[in-house]
């Protein structure tokens, strides 16, 4: 682990090509569409990636009035037209990078693929040739590549999602398979230029004159129903009020495709780009109902399906009252309303697409998807495109805006600054922790799956804030697969106040207690109570000797926001996705009772700082975990393969078809020394996973490969057979395999936790946010998938499991 994440990220900027004075030249092909309008504005700024860039744009339309004060070069071109395209480009003879970001709708697909692919054609038939110094081909399409055109949304059988960029083709027409066509065809004919291809979804921006402007259109619906004084009802289905939703912020849109160009790792590839977080419409429409001062909003039950194109139909004269009333800039009703394309967006539930590959390559952008709506509705008022409804002045509604936008997250909406491209090593260099002095950790809970993570990454040489020293406690002998963990151990039982203190006196140069440790009780009140007390006991025993102590570190879980396992699934806890400001739930959870324990013990404490972390399922290494979903499951699979029997989801179907989150046990443990070092972070508390989805449907094939077994998957129909009635005479088989594979001598119901999976997998995953944690300046991430394929064979270089 090499904390890539957290070095001198600048480095993949700083391109021999584009240097000493050379710049770069861009073509906006569709400059005043949604993301065009993005590129436009920030491929001219002094500290873009690539530059200093000169901008030429192409648009059909004569130039608007909102866009003249842009420093581009401006075209009014028809790329449909040979003719045309190749006489008004004939002077763009120094452009080296074209950004396609256009599109032409037709009445069905194949006319879309005629058209879209005659416009592509034509505009790099009339540039590539003559532009001499031309380097790089960036091509926007989108989603539809992996469902389908529109006129088959929920129609056709396409790809089940999260959509990774290696999925084969549809057998279906599809302008998007065209336009890539055409480009690998015409970029083939000149040695030397690169491309890629760039997969938003939903596109949260500013534009009046896109076809597919999801923010103009709801806000002009919701400035119609506020000067007519109607409520704000949702115009989609039940399922796209309910389900989870992604959106691509314009301005990263653009700034992934600029990263494209002067990135050698992301050419002649294709990426997925979206806010890489996950929003409900049903939380989002309550902004928007803000946003228009609309009291009465929601989703009517029951009922036909009331389409925007049905409410919005005879609403002409209304809009030109309001753009009267308002003095905005002159539009119709029929230029910012694109119904057909919401209420298209709106019918079902949305299509989720995977970030792992832009993120492997090198693309640590992100938006918070709602900071991101809030933020486009204001750039409409402030072009005078929609009205300021709930707002007296322009004045009162930036003040508004600023207040919603976090401090941490200003950054993004204002001058767009590439921070997450610049020299984030700064973070780390911790005076405090130079100068030879280093950091002393005290890790409370060593042997279990996070603490095991830890002692591992914290005496490495490059870790931050080091060199660490590190101590390890915890309740049993030292294993035999940790002797070779350079951690002082001490074997100390924590719920013995006496205990505690004798056997921890001598740790007075700890500066960081890492507790990410609990026990488990019959009933949650027991649960309250023997965790409070253990952690008591050991702040009690370690703050006040520890005369160079600067941070406390707490682990919890998702269970903060969900209640206890006990009451998993029947109570009303809060709605997912989950953020770290949600306030506490009326029922009894021991993790509460933790942070109250840290809150009272550190403030005896003058200077020391705390944090806490809520990761979800850990996918990770250790034998005593009580929560190691990787080993319960990987024995399952070893009894199903040595019985010659089929490996069966023992989960509900709800569990087997939702989209699921796993946190890497090495991934929390950096997020914790993140915390300990960053300033940023400290007092704070924390969501950590790994910023991807997956379907427990998709990962159960990788297990049954893993273990070799062909027959696998989820029996429909009949009642659902756990793991813990599955298991519960399986003792002397786990016997023999450890046996027979000369494996690390172990019981079964050490191995096997068979309670807490059953558990996990009985409903819908609960989803938390990482918008705070990456705010904070926490990038870390994971691909869920090659994680749970790397704890196995981490199980097995240990003779835990079998090969």
């Amino acid at each position: 682990m090499s904390w890539w994440w957290a070095g001198d990220l600048s480095a993949a900027w700083k391109k021999p090509g584009v240097q000493g004075g050379q710049g770069s030249v861009a073509l906006i092909v569709g400059v005043t569409g949604i993301v065009g309008n993005s590129l436009a504005e920030i491929l001219p700024r002094s500290d873009t990636p690539g530059g200093p860039w000169k901008v030429y744009g192409v648009a059909r339309r004569p130039r608007p009035n909102w866009h003249e004060n842009c420093p581009v070069e401006y075209i009014q071109c028809d790329i449909s037209d040979s003719a045309q395209a190749k006489s008004k480009l004939s002077h763009l003879t120094d452009v080296t990078h074209i950004f396609y970001v256009t599109w032409a709708s037709r009445s069905n697909e194949a006319e879309n693929c005629k058209i879209n692919g005659l416009m592509f054609r034509n505009l790099l038939q009339a540039v590539v040739p003559i532009a001499t110094n031309l380097r790089h081909v960036s091509l926007q399409t989108g989603t539809k590549h992996y469902i389908g055109p529109f006129e088959s949304f929920y129609n056709f059988e396409s790809h089940d999602p999260p959509y990774s960029e290696d999925l084969p083709r549809l057998k279906v027409d599809n302008f998007y398979y065209t336009l890539e066509d055409v480009m690998f065809e015409e970029v083939a004919k000149k040695e030397g230029v690169t491309w890629s291809v760039h997969r938003p979804d939903i596109i949260f921006g500013f534009s009046p004159h896109s076809l597919m402007n999801i923010i103009v259109t709801l806000s002009v619906y919701a400035a119609i129903c506020k000067h007519e004084g109607a409520p704000l009802m949702f115009p989609g289905t039940k399922e796209a009020w309910n389900c989870y939703a992604i959106a691509s912020d314009a301005d990263l849109v653009a700034e992934q495709e600029i990263w494209a160009c002067v990135e050698p790792n992301a050419q002649n590839q294709a990426f997925n780009i979206h806010n890489a977080d996950y929003f409900k419409w049903k939380h989002l429409w309550k902004v928007l109902a803000e946003q228009f001062g609309i009291e009465k909003y929601g989703f009517e039950e029951g009922g036909k399906r009331a389409t925007l194109a049905e409410r919005m139909k005879d609403k002409g004269p209304v809009w030109e009252e309001i753009v009267k009333k308002n003095q905005l800039f002159p539009t119709k009703l029929e230029e910012v309303g694109g119904w057909w394309y919401v209420d298209t967006m709106l019918s079902g539930d949305a299509f989720i697409s995977c970030m792992n590959k832009s993120k492997e390559h090198g693309f640590l952008g992100f938006r918070n998807s709602t900071k991101s709506f809030v933020y486009w509705i204001g750039k409409m008022r402030s072009q005078k495109v929609i009205p300021n409804c709930c707002f007296n002045t322009p004045t009162t509604h930036l003040s508004y805006l600023l207040h919603f936008l976090s401090s941490s997250a200003t950054i993004f909406y204002n001058e767009m600054s590439w921070w997450w491209a610049g020299d984030l090593s700064a973070a780390w260099k911790k005076p405090a922790a130079q100068g030879g002095q280093g950091s002393v950790a005290l890790i409370v809970g060593v042997t279990g799956i996070v603490g095991n993570s830890l002692a591992e990454i914290l005496p490495r040489s490059d870790t931050p804030g080091g060199p660490w020293k590190v101590y390890g406690v915890a309740r049993r002998p030292r294993p035999n697969w940790h002797e070779n963990c350079p951690v002082e151990y001490i074997q100390c039982d924590i719920s013995d106040s006496a205990q505690a203190k004798s056997k921890l006196s001598h740790l007075t140069d700890v500066t960081h207690i890492f507790y990410v440790t609990w026990a488990s009780r019959s009933n949650e009140a027991e649960n309250c109570k023997i965790n409070g007390l253990m952690f008591r006991n050991l702040l009690q025993a370690v703050v006040p000797i520890a005369t160079n102590l600067r941070h406390v570190c707490l682990q919890t879980g998702t269970k903060n926001y969900i209640g206890p396992f006990e009451s998993f699934y029947n109570f009303e806890s809060h709605d997912p996705p989950y953020s770290e400001d949600l306030p506490r739930l009326k029922v009894d959870n021991f993790y509460y009772t933790l942070e109250d324990v840290m809150f009272e013990e550190v403030a005896k404490k003058e200077g020391v700082t705390w944090s806490v972390h809520r990761p979800d399922i850990i996918f990770g290494f250790s034998p005593y975990s009580l929560m190691n979903i990787i080993v319960t499951l990987s024995v399952y699979a070893a009894i199903c393969k040595l019985e010659g029997a089929p490996l069966m989801f023992p989960g509900t179907k709800e569990a087997w078809n939702c989209y699921a989150i796993a946190s890497d046990a090495d991934l929390v443990a950096e997020q914790e020394i993140w915390a300990c070092v960053e300033p940023n972070a400290q007092n704070q508390a924390f969501n950590i996973h790994n910023a991807d989805y997956f379907k427990w449907k998709h990962l159960w094939k990788v297990l049954a490969e893993q273990f070799g077994i062909e027959k696998y998957g989820f029996e429909e129909g009949g009642e659902r057979a756990t793991l813990a009635e599955r298991m519960k005479d399986k003792e002397p088989v786990w016997e023999e395999i450890v046996k027979k594979n000369q494996l690390s001598p172990t019981k079964l119901e050490e191995v096997g936790g068979w309670w807490f999976v059953d558990t996990m997998l009985s409903g819908d995953a609960f989803i938390s946010c990482m918008n705070k944690s990456k705010e904070h300046g926490f990038l870390g991430f994971r691909n869920s998938t090659k994680s749970f394929v790397y704890w196995i064979g981490k199980m097995r270089s240990q003779k835990i499991i079998p090969n």
